[in-house]
């Protein structure tokens, strides 16, 4: 799937890139994660970057990208392209290290997550083939690596266990983690369809909570 990016700007992320929010600091092979497309397509306010995801393992773990939070909490909206996805989503309030909420948004072709503002994410490849996700943001939305690099990553590590069972595993450098939830995403509110939650979220906070976007599994 090279011939992904075809308008926008590619970024290219390796092992050495992720070391600091990798549970195994201790893999040798510098092999490619994955490649990021940024704006590949623009609507007004709006750009559409595209993230690609190799199915590799780091370690033990799951292939995933660095994490992020948005420097002003804004919202953001994902829909599966191709493969399997899990989005681990979390929220803190005062401390970062205390995460108050925290999910684990189990998603297939087709199938729309929403990342709540406030809220930090990272994307990670649940299946054995590349995993492809496009992402509608607004052009001046800001990413805050910073906190997931000084945390090692997010709260939870998301292992291949025995029988290649998903095993989520909680990072040790967090003070407090509360319990992981699964989740699987709804249909998308016929009042986000526009997507303008993305450049005015206020007018529909009514629509932007946990609970109505997403089933519990």
């Amino acid at each position: 799937m090279t011939t992904f990016c075809k308008k926008g700007r590619m970024e290219i992320k390796k092992v050495s890139d992720l070391r600091p929010v990798l549970f195994d600091q201790n893999i040798a092979d510098n092999f490619v994660v994955y490649e990021v497309c940024r704006g590949e397509e623009k609507k007004g306010d709006l750009r559409r970057d595209l993230t690609l995801i190799h199915p590799r393992l780091l370690g033990w773990e799951l292939a995933k990208t660095f994490g992020h939070y948005h420097r002003n909490n804004e919202a953001e909206m994902y829909e599966v392209v191709s493969g399997q996805a899990l989005f681990l989503i979390q929220r803190y309030e005062g401390n970062p290290l205390i995460i108050k909420e925290i999910y684990l948004v189990e998603a297939g072709r087709g199938e729309k997550a929403v990342i709540l503002p406030g809220f930090g994410m990272t994307t990670i490849n649940a299946g054995d083939e590349d995993l492809l996700v496009g992402n509608w943001i607004k052009n001046d939305v800001q990413n805050d690596y910073e906190l997931f690099q000084k945390a090692g990553g997010a709260a939870y590590y998301c292992l291949r266990g025995k029988d290649n069972q998903l095993t989520p595993v909680k990072n040790g450098h967090y003070q407090q983690i509360p319990e992981l939830v699964r989740l699987k995403p709804k249909n998308l509110p016929r009042e986000l369809e526009n997507l303008e939650f993305l450049i005015n979220p206020t007018n529909y906070q009514k629509f932007l909570t946990s609970e109505n976007l997403y089933n519990k599994i």
